[in-house]
Formats: structure tokens, C-alpha cells, sequence
């Protein structure tokens, strides 16, 4: 063996050569051990007739050398040359492994994007959002308390605080609702935030009378003023008072992802005292060394302080901490990304089977090859070395391929993701192939090509070199072995095609069944749109109330208007605010709370809704500001706080005791109504009356006689400009599209469970079908001899056909388990979801059955058409 690896390293030959000389040795030792001699015989005797005429810098692929750099390149050229050869397996490999992992790539570029690294900001697990808490859970902070947390905290680098409002945008263009944040000046260099455009506002000018200055987010500089450099020095009107813009935010930074604007916050000395009103956040920057165990450790000793100080507002309030990666995005987006990155991976896997299977089938060719180096004195690992750079290549080919198909699959979800959803989603506008995502698809490639790889590497080193040389032609033939790891990873593909296209199609009824949610409120005919009105103009529930009743007014007299009607929120927009509830002459018991949805309602939403009243009565016109002030509570809200007794003429008040809210009159009891997409247990609700309880900011629903509300929109925008040509539309769609863009993110995890669903199922299909043509293959022989006896040519289909169905058979049970276990934990995810969801069930086994029915008919008929003379012959 060394004298062959030192002959073969004394001069350069073409490789071509080399290649010819090594075949004419491997045919030499073929004979001499088909003619009985021993493996070292062979070896000798072939060395004696062509080694002298041996010189090349190539190794013998059977040399048993430490591994260097040469070897490993010497191997890379020569499984390139063996994947050349076989340009029908390299080129269906590579394309199977570019689909998984392009799939993969894409998926991963979006989380890493949107959940995983959402904020350019540095070390940005040192930054923490601090939340007040109760025993009714977490809520917004007074303004008051975070003062005393800056003051006794030293945990934290800086500590800010902001709100958010809603503002109406003039001087720029058409007026329009923007989302503003008034945040303190530190929030900037809390975040490490450095402006594009301009500067950020300072501490000075964060004061009553000096804030007068604005810095734009990104998004908004490019939509509202088409990245203008010039806007700085820009005028603009935000709720009629002068602005002047002083900077732009990086693209990068999208927090919170619904600011528009960002204000100063310049409270007055009244408001830093307040520690009833619990409407900001707070966010801050922990100092080296400190975890957020220790901050929270802190800040809860310091809200006991403050607890003990003020009882009256405090009592039974602490703080917690947490990163501020945990709060940024939605409880379900990480939840649905995780569930489609699993998905993915499945296919993956699925993929490796499918490529595992083609490696086995074609290991079976390489059998005399793999004989010969091994009698030429080749080790095991040796063999399993140059097998795997095969795999490892075919997996690197794969990702490249892949990350063309992630990149188009990128560009897909961007085009189809609508602007006023993604808005709401906070790196959405930074997804792009990163360096991260380029490791992520090489390691992809470098797992694939390992776990498609290893099982044929250890299956072909089982090969016997003298048994193996003797068999001639028959050593196409494969081992049991080989015959039970290929039903293995056929099985193993038909149960994950059937867990995959399921879940997929859970999914995807649960968001049918949550998007026709809404259809008994006919969706198409109303048109829904928001209207903030500015405390400048509107300070007074007087004022807003009368602009409410000028508005419908006119609304209502439009031709093709049925209803015109104002609330906070319509059904199944999961919008709104709970509220503290007291019930009059009924104290609270310790750690008990009676809460409530608050909904103000002009009179005729419950007509317009079709809700009807069980008892008492609804509003009416005679409710106003100078009545007794009513509510309207809910069937659950009576069922909850007033069991077995008519709530009608009690008194309730909101936001509990200590409150300055009136006190309200319960008057009627309305039908259960959901206002909420994903909790499918409804909450108990107090409605008011607008014209009673007139809020700043409402949404107005436009019920139109026709099918179509859309057609409704100029008017509606027309009337409502000549009640105040000021105040801007925001928003205006169709419930319909309301609910469509509710459901954008379920809808993309639907169609991407689809589509990797598909994915499965063809290979899954194509890996039955390879398994039956393989089986065909090695049993050509035997098929003939059963029809040279006398077998029919049904006997032998139906043989096949029983194998096949063994194997997808299997493959439907095992995925039929995973299924039901991925049914129960979407079935606690989604509203229309049910584990023993029959219909599903059944309907895609048969189809999945029915696949793999067909991908084994045409093996089956192949084999069924042997010629029993030709297959003995061929022996």
C-alpha cells in the first residue's frame, strides 16, 4: 500500500491519467481475487504488473495517511469528479437541499429580524423596561413613582420614561393621525441612539414652554416627506401648537415601533406629584455588573418604600423588571416564528431523509468501488472521510443555491406584508441576508450534509472486499440492511409530511374560522375609521360630546348610510381598556377584583350591531350630560357580579375605590358580545353612552345599505371636513380589511405551514417512490424467477404494492401521533382549533395515503412487466 502511494507521489500526471492507471489496478486485483487469491496476493501481483509504470502527485483513494490539508483537498477534487459522473443525483440533491435550506434561510432572516434582534442598540441585554404591579398584574407607571425611582435607584445607567399619544398632523401635507412618543431626553442615550439627520433634543429642552421641538422616526421621514434631508428647521403642526424638526431617528432603531414622533416630555410640577394615573413607560440602561435580578431586587424595595409612604395610592404596589426584548414584541409573534422555524427545520430533516435515501441507492453502485479500496488497504474512517466531503459539498452547493431561494422567499413576504401592519411589528423594515443569516445557512449545509451522509457512510464500510469483488453484477444487489434503512428514512419522511401538512391545515381553518368571525356583522357593509380629537380644541367632555352628536348627525343623513354609529372598539378587535369596577354598598374583598371592559357607545350601536337588550333599555338621546349617568352592562358582567338578581337600578363605579368617575346607573343588560380575536372567553362589559362619557379619541362605524361601505368614503371624509376641516381620518377601511390585517400574521405562519407542508409531502412522495424503485431494482432477479415459476404478473404488483403500504402505513401512524400532539397545542394557541378535528384528520391522511399510493403504482407496474428471461439472463 505505501509502495503504491510512494510510486503514485514521484511525479505530476494529468489526473485523467491517473484516474485510467488506478482503474487498470482495480481491474487487475478484481481477477486475481476472483481466481482465488488472497487480498495481499492481489494487491502484490497488481503492484508488480502496473506499479512501475505508477508516478503521479495524486494518492491512491485507499492510502491510509494522517490527514492533511493535501488529503483533504485531493478528496474534494475527486468527490467533485464523482458527482460530476452522476449529474442526474447531484443535480436532483442539490436542488432538494437548496429548497430546505432556502426556506430555512428566509424564516431565520426574519426572526433573527423581528424577535431575535429587533433593535440596532448596543449590549442591548443590559437595557430593561420597569412596570408597576399588583395583584391584578402589571400595568403602566405614575409618573410621581418613576420620579422616585430615578432619585433612589442605583441600578440603572439612566432611567426614562414616555407616553404615547395620538396627534393630528398639519403644516405637512393633508392632515393626518400620527402616533406621537413624549419621551424624556435620556431615552435616547439610554437606547445608544445616534440620529441620522440632525440632533436629538437635550434635558433643556425638556421643560414647560421649551419643547417646542420634534425628531422624526425613520418610517415616518420616508413615507410622510420622501427622506427630505431639507425637513430639518421644518415647521409642522401637531394638534394645532408648532413644532420645529430637529432630527431624524437610524433606520434601525424602530422603538416603539408605532411612534411617528417624538415630543419631549415636559410635564408640569402638578403632573410630577401624580401617582393616580398610571399611563407611562419606563425603560432604562442597568449599569456594568448589575443583573436584572438586582435591579429588581431594588426597585421592589423601593416601591415598598413608597408603598409605606403614600397607602393611599400605593398600597400593595411593587415593580418589576424585565429586558426590554421581552416586552417589545406581541405575546404570539415570538410564539408563531418559533412555530414556523420548527416547521421549517421538519422539512429539513425531511429533506436529509429524502437525500439519505438517494445516497443509500447510489451507495449500492459504489459497493465494488468502495470493495476495491478497501482491499487496496483503505480504513474505515478513511472511507467515511471521503464520503461525507461528498455530502458536505452537495450541502455547501445546497446553500448556495438556497440563499437565492431565501432571498426571493424574503422578497415575497415584504411585498405582501401590508405597511400598517408592519409598522406594528418592531425590525420588520430591517429583514435582510445578514452575516448571521450567512453562518446560519452554512451551518445548515454542514448539518445537512452530516446527517444525510452518516447513515450510508456507515452502511457502505460494511461492504466484505473479497465477497464483494467475487459477486461481479450481483453486487448491485443490497443487504437487508440497506433495504430496512431505507424503509427508515421513507417512514420517517411519510410521518413528518403527515404532522407538517396537518398542523398546517389546523392552522389554517383556525384562521378562516377567526377571520369569518365578524360575518354576522356583515364586515363588507361597514366602514370603520379613527378620529382623535385634540385637548386644544376639545378639553371638555362638553365640547367633544357635542362634536360626536354634529357628526352623526350628518353622517346619518348621507343616501346609503343605514348607521352611523362611534365606539372605542367593535367586536373582535381585542381593543380597549379593563377597568376597576365598585359596586355600590358591596366592599371588595382582600385579593379579589371586579373589573370590567369599558366601551362608550353612541345610542344606536346596539341596534346597528344587532345586540340585542334582555333587560331595561339601551340609550337613548335623553342620556346626556345634564341626566343621571347610565351604563349597559353585559350578560358575563351580570353573570360574574350580580348572580341570580336583576343588576338593574344598582350603582357601579369605574377605576374602584378613591375614584372620581361618577357614579353610573345600570339600566339594561345587552346580549354577550366577543371583543376580543383570540380569548375565546368574552370579558364583562360596562357601555356608556358618548354623548355622557365622550372620549378623546373614538372609532366610527358607518353601516352602509348596500354590500360595499368603501364606495361611502369620499362622503363620509367630505361631511366630516365641514364639522372640522382639522381634524384628520385615520384609518379608513372596511371592517373586513380591519379583520384581514388583524389576522396578517397568522395568515403568513398558515401559508408558510402550507407551503413546508407541500414541501414534506412531495418528498415524502418522491422518497416512497425511490424506495420502490430501489426495492424493484434488487429484486429484478428474484421477480424473475417467481414468474419463470409460474407467479402472475398481479402477484408481483400486489408483492409490491404490500410493501409499499407497510411503508406508508407506518409513516401515516407515527405522523398521525405527532399530529395529534401538534393539534392540542394549537388547539390552546387558536379559536377553531380542535385536536379531534375528525375532518382534518381524515381527509389528509386519505390524500396522504393516496400520494404514497401513487408514487409506488408506477415501481409496482415496472416490476409487474419484467421479462423473466431478461432478468435471469442479466445475471
Amino acid at each position: 500500500m505505501r509502495r503504491i502511494t510512494n510510486l503514485f507521489r514521484r511525479e505530476r500526471l494529468d489526473g485523467e491519467i491517473a484516474e485510467e492507471l488506478r482503474a487498470h489496478i482495480d481491474l487487475r486485483i478484481e481477477d486475481n481475487l476472483a481466481r482465488g487469491m488472497t487480498p495481499e496476493d492481489a494487491r502484490r501481483e497488481a503492484l508488480v504488473r502496473f506499479g512501475n509504470t505508477a508516478s503521479t502527485r495524486e494518492r491512491v483513494m485507499g492510502e491510509d495517511a494522517a490527514l492533511s490539508v493535501d488529503s483533504w483537498w485531493a478528496d474534494m477534487r475527486y468527490a467533485l469528479r464523482k458527482l460530476a459522473n452522476s449529474p442526474g443525483f447531484t443535480i436532483t440533491a442539490i436542488f432538494t437541499l437548496a429548497v430546505g435550506i432556502g426556506v430555512n434561510t428566509a424564516i431565520f432572516s426574519s426572526m433573527d429580524a423581528v424577535v431575535l434582534r429587533p433593535l440596532a442598540v448596543p449590549a442591548m441585554d443590559r437595557v430593561v423596561t420597569a412596570v408597576e404591579q399588583d395583584n391584578s398584574g402589571n400595568q403602566r407607571v405614575a409618573l410621581a413613582d418613576y420620579e422616585d425611582w430615578a432619585r433612589d435607584s442605583r441600578a440603572f445607567e439612566e432611567l426614562s420614561v414616555r407616553t404615547e399619544k395620538s396627534v393630528n398632523l398639519t403644516g405637512a401635507g393633508d392632515a393626518a393621525q400620527i402616533e406621537a412618543s413624549l419621551a424624556t431626553a435620556n431615552f435616547f442615550s439610554a437606547l445608544r441612539v445616534e440620529p441620522v439627520l440632525g440632533r436629538l433634543y437635550v434635558e433643556s429642552e425638556a421643560q414647560p414652554g421649551r419643547d417646542a421641538v420634534a425628531v422624526l422616526n425613520y418610517g415616518f421621514w420616508t413615507r410622510r416627506f420622501a427622506s427630505d434631508p431639507a425637513v430639518l428647521g421644518r415647521r409642522i403642526e401637531l394638534d394645532g401648537r408648532g413644532y420645529t424638526v430637529i432630527g431624524v431617528l437610524p433606520k434601525s432603531v424602530q422603538y416603539p415601533s408605532t411612534a411617528d414622533v417624538f415630543l419631549p416630555l415636559a410635564p408640569t410640577p402638578q403632573q410630577l406629584q401624580d401617582r393616580k394615573n398610571h399611563n407611562y413607560f419606563v425603560m432604562g440602561r442597568l449599569r456594568d455588573g448589575v443583573t436584572v435580578r438586582q435591579a429588581q431586587a431594588e426597585m421592589r424595595t423601593i416601591a415598598d418604600r413608597i408603598a409605606r409612604a403614600y397607602p393611599a395610592t400605593n398600597n400593595g404596589m411593587t415593580a418589576h423588571v424585565e429586558p426590554l426584548l421581552d416586552g417589545i414584541n406581541d405575546e404570539y409573534t415570538p410564539m408563531y416564528y418559533r412555530l414556523i422555524m420548527g416547521a421549517t427545520l421538519f422539512v429539513l430533516l425531511v429533506v436529509c431523509a429524502n437525500i439519505a435515501n438517494l445516497q443509500i441507492a447510489r451507495g449500492i453502485d459504489r459497493r465494488p468501488e468502495i470493495a476495491m479500496r478497501r482491499a487496496l488497504g483503505a480504513s474505515r474512517w478513511r472511507i467515511i472521510q471521503q464520503l461525507l466531503i461528498e455530502n458536505l459539498l452537495l450541502g455547501l452547493a445546497g446553500a448556495a443555491g438556497g440563499v437565492v431561494i431565501g432571498q426571493i422567499d424574503l422578497k415575497v413576504m415584504n411585498a405582501f406584508m401590508p405597511e400598517r401592519v408592519a409598522r406594528y411589528m418592531a425590525g420588520w423594515t430591517n429583514i435582510h441576508f445578514s452575516a448571521r443569516t450567512f453562518f446560519f445557512s452554512v451551518g445548515l449545509a454542514v448539518l445537512a450534509g452530516v446527517m444525510s451522509g452518516m447513515a450510508p457512510a456507515l452502511e457502505a464500510i460494511r461492504v466484505n472486499p473479497a465477497q464483494e469483488i467475487r459477486a461481479g453484477s450481483r453486487s448491485a444487489i443490497g443487504s437487508k440492511r440497506n433495504r430496512r434503512l431505507r424503509s427508515v428514512f421513507a417512514v420517517a419522511q411519510i410521518s413528518l409530511a403527515v404532522a407538517l401538512v396537518i398542523g398546517a391545515a389546523l392552522i389554517s381553518k383556525g384562521m378562516r374560522s377567526m377571520l369569518h368571525s365578524a360575518d354576522e356583522y356583515e364586515p363588507n357593509r361597514v366602514l370603520t375609521f379613527d378620529v382623535a380629537l385634540p385637548a386644544a380644541r376639545y378639553g371638555t367632555p362638553r365640547l367633544r360630546a357635542a362634536y360626536y352628536a354634529q357628526a352623526l348627525e350628518r353622517l346619518r343623513g348621507l343616501p346609503g348610510v343605514k348607521w352611523a354609529e362611534v365606539t372605542n372598539t367593535l367586536p373582535y378587535s381585542d381593543y380597549g381598556w379593563v377597568r376597576d369596577v365598585e359596586i355600590e354598598n358591596r366592599p371588595t374583598m382582600p385579593g379579589k377584583f371586579q373589573t370590567g371592559l369599558y366601551l362608550p357607545v353612541s345610542e344606536g350601536y346596539f341596534a346597528a350591531l344587532r345586540i340585542g337588550v334582555l333587560q331595561g333599555r339601551g340609550f337613548t338621546p335623553h342620556d346626556t350630560l345634564d341626566t343621571v349617568p347610565v351604563a349597559v352592562v353585559s350578560q358575563r358582567f351580570v353573570a360574574q357580579y350580580f348572580p341570580n338578581q336583576s343588576p338593574l337600578g344598582h350603582r357601579i363605579r369605574l377605576d374602584g375605590q378613591n375614584s372620581t368617575e361618577p357614579w353610573l346607573t345600570i339600566v339594561g343588560v345587552v346580549q354577550e358580545t366577543s371583543y376580543s380575536l383570540w380569548d375565546s372567553t368574552p370579558h364583562a362589559v360596562v357601555y356608556l353612552n358618548t354623548s355622557q362619557a365622550a372620549p378623546a379619541g373614538t372609532e366610527f362605524a358607518i353601516f352602509a345599505e348596500g354590500h360595499d361601505a368603501l364606495p361611502l368614503a369620499p362622503a363620509v371624509r367630505q361631511t366630516l371636513s365641514s364639522v372640522d376641516p382639522a381634524l384628520p381620518l385615520n384609518g379608513v377601511q372596511s371592517y373586513w380589511q380591519y379583520m384581514h390585517e388583524r389576522l396578517t400574521g397568522l395568515m403568513y405562519a398558515s401559508a408558510m405551514l402550507g407551503i413546508d407542508g407541500l414541501i414534506a409531502l412531495l418528498l415524502a412522495a418522491i422518497g416512497i417512490f425511490g424506495a420502490m424503485a430501489n426495492l424493484v431494482g434488487e429484486r429484478t432477479r428474484e421477480i424473475g424467477v417467481r414468474l419463470a415459476l409460474g407467479a402472475s404478473r398481479e402477484d408481483v404488483l400486489r408483492m409490491i404494492l404490500r410493501r409499499a403500504s407497510w411503508l406508508a402505513g407506518s409513516g401515516l401512524g407515527l405522523g398521525l401521533v405527532l399530529a395529534f400532539w401538534l393539534a392540542k397545542v394549537l388547539a390552546n394557541l387558536l379559536r377553531g382549533v380542535s385536536p379531534h378535528d375528525a375532518v382534518v384528520f381524515t381527509s389528509i391522511t386519505v390524500v396522504i395515503a393516496a400520494v404514497a399510493l401513487v408514487a409506488s403504482w408506477l415501481p409496482a407496474r415496472r416490476a409487474a412487466k419484467v421479462d423473466p428471461m431478461e432478468a435471469l439472463r442479466s445475471e
